[in-house]
């Protein structure tokens, strides 16, 4: 969705003046600097796009049964009356996750801010005159004066010698390279990413606002979609088009058995899950030759004292970057971090084991710093390198992530936890938060050890 086409409008009004974007009669910037490292933000739904989604809310709640109607002459008036709760949520649910989130990264990257943490959504209000207001906290810190850095010594860690792990990557290749003869490349199947864009219809079938349109990735596994949905794409071809109701950004819909939006779902972007592309891991980490994929691929075979070499590769990077840049982190951005740490290990089966640890504070205190200032020198390394995201960047990181030995190479996990296992499409600048600094952070590699 292009900023220009956008019938969105961000109010954000701040000191400084590069993070202002471009005006537009349909969008406009207006933040509220609460402090130096805290954007009072609000994301406003124009009256006009927020009426195309309400009348089509009005008509899926009219397949009710009502007594004392014929069910095509309900009254618009009593339906909206009847149901103010509930097609007032369905609406906030719809715009959010198809619009206004995704919007609102493109506006960060678009503008280069240094955004710690994701943006905290506080209130969601429809105003009387039908408009949408999302109002978010977004946590943000100075800019960092940074060094030549690619004229850093540094010197990479080196791997085992050890014969039997060339072996290893040789019939990884191999075993690999067997299985690509018996996927198609271009058609839909089981345990694939696919990237669609999905344009909301009316029931009539008939293109509504072209606004009233997201770009979606998905996990097409048996065990976390719907089998309606699977069934509808298994076997589909790269940008061929299907219609749905099936289309979901969140578990309580997949269980919703009342009426849903009609969609017009594209493929834009076909991932093979468990595929190993050489072609797509050469062009990932600028690779000229075998030899320079047997030797990345060693990255993830060796490991010593069960840290692999690429990860200590990372490691090492990532010390020289900010040995040589000093700056600290505001504490309430560091506890902020340590909360959603917390509630990303209260999920593990081992939570109780760590918390008993007398040392526990203080490893996830440090673990939150560490995070927050690696993602902050790679947000303005890639910022001033001009480095972006496009949709090939994200199916580079999705051929790593559908493959258990190549995950190693992913650094930027966070997001993970929050795409793997959830079976709902995810938003594709959601997917590009973590991309462009998985990006950076290889060029900022090649750029060292070249």
């Amino acid at each position: 969705m292009s900023i220009e086409t956008a019938q969105v409008l961000i109010e954000v009004t701040v000191p400084q003046p590069s993070i202002l974007p471009p005006q537009s009669n349909n969008i406009r910037l207006i933040s509220t600097a609460i402090s130096s490292h805290l954007l009072k933000t609000t994301v406003e739904i124009q009256a006009n796009l927020a009426n195309v989604l309400l009348d089509q809310t009005v008509e899926l709640f009219k397949q009710n049964n009502f007594d004392g109607f014929e069910q095509a002459k309900v009254p618009d008036e009593y339906i909206q009356e009847t149901y103010k709760n509930e097609i007032h949520s369905k609406i906030k649910n719809y715009f959010f996750h198809h619009i206004v989130i995704d919007f609102l990264m493109t506006e960060v990257f678009n503008n280069k801010i240094i955004l710690v943490n994701y943006p905290r959504l506080n209130a969601v209000e429809m105003l009387p005159d039908k408009r949408l207001h999302y109002h978010f906290d977004l946590s943000i810190v100075d800019p960092i004066e940074m060094k030549e850095w690619k004229h850093f010594a540094f010197r990479s860690p080196k791997r085992k010698k050890y014969k039997d792990l060339d072996k290893q990557v040789i019939a990884f290749i191999e075993n690999r390279q067997n299985q690509t003869k018996k996927i198609q490349a271009n058609v839909i199947e089981e345990n694939d990413w696919i990237c669609f864009s999905a344009q909301m219809l009316n029931k009539e079938n008939d293109q509504l606002s072209s606004n009233l349109c997201g770009l979606f990735w998905l996990h097409i596994s048996p065990y976390e979609v719907p089998e309606p949905f699977i069934k509808q794409v298994l076997g589909r071809k790269l940008d061929e088009s299907l219609l749905t109701t099936y289309l979901t950004t969140n578990d309580h819909d997949f269980k919703h058995e009342g009426a849903s939006y009609n969609f017009l779902i594209t493929i834009k972007s076909i991932v093979k899950g468990g595929h190993f592309s050489i072609d797509i891991f050469k062009t990932t980490f600028k690779l000229k030759n075998k030899a320079d994929v047997h030797n990345k691929l060693m990255e993830v075979f060796s490991f010593r004292n069960d840290i692999s070499q690429r990860r200590s590769i990372i490691e090492e990077v990532f010390y020289l970057l900010l040995s040589k840049h000093r700056f600290e982190v505001p504490k309430h951005l560091v506890l902020r971090r340590e909360e959603e740490i917390v509630e990303s290990l209260s999920h593990q089966s081992d939570y109780h084991v760590y918390k008993a640890q007398k040392d526990f504070s203080e490893y996830v205190e440090a673990l939150a710093e560490k995070q927050l200032k690696e993602e902050i020198i790679i947000d303005q390394i890639a910022y001033n390198e001009s480095l972006k995201v496009d949709i090939k960047d994200i199916a580079q990181y999705l051929h790593l992530l559908c493959n258990k030995r190549l995950k190693e190479f992913i650094y930027f996990k966070p997001l993970l936890a929050r795409i793997e296992g959830t079976g709902c499409p995810i938003n594709n600048n959601i997917l590009t938060r973590a991309i462009q600094r998985e990006k950076t952070l290889n060029y900022i590699i090649h750029s060292l050890t070249k």
